[in-house]
């Protein structure tokens, strides 16, 4: 019973730390989660932990620091993945220490926490942009995997095997990231 009790724990908690999130990311280490929660007056001081997430649509690599345009998406409290699925909620620079080659970061998925120190003024194709900008301590890059599956309907399912003609309907695709 003894070992029924230990191993019950320890597959419970090598689920958790799936789904937690990553080390320097923590939620509790931020007072902002979403571009949409700044405001004008947090930029005074230059001292807001924030944490962000979303695709990096441009790098650049500037002199001893990486230059990354991201277009923002809501991410995760539990383990600060951007949700892919969710609508955009702006774009936002970050720069990171050191470099970092731009071609392997184009079209990443990112998490940055860091302080959120000034606004910028740049162009989004031919309007004008403010983008907020973050100082990076913290940064995690998300995998994308793909899951493919068969999307049943009720009447097919319920009516036993010889009705369920898989064949006739296509896989759906489903992204995550990891």
């Amino acid at each position: 019973m003894l070992k029924k009790i230990t191993l019950f724990f320890t597959a419970l908690l090598g689920l958790t730390a799936c789904v937690t999130a990553p080390k320097g990311l923590e939620a509790e280490n931020f007072t902002r989660t979403d571009l949409t929660l700044i405001q004008p007056k947090d930029y005074a001081c230059a001292c807001h932990p924030i944490r962000l997430g979303g695709k990096i649509i441009q790098a650049r690599a500037l002199e001893n620091q990486t230059e990354l345009e991201i277009l923002s998406f809501p991410i995760a409290s539990w383990n600060a993945k951007p949700v892919m699925e969710a609508q955009s909620n702006g774009r936002l620079i970050a720069y990171l220490e050191g470099f970092i080659d731009p071609e392997i970061l184009k079209n990443q998925y990112i998490t940055v926490g860091g302080i959120l120190k000034k606004q910028q003024v740049g162009k989004v194709d031919q309007a004008d942009y403010v983008y907020p900008v973050v100082k990076v301590k913290n940064y995690r890059l998300w995998k994308i995997g793909v899951d493919y599956y068969l999307d049943y309907d009720d009447w097919r399912f319920n009516r036993g095997y010889y009705w369920r003609y898989d064949w006739f309907y296509p896989p759906q695709i489903r992204y995550y990231l990891y």
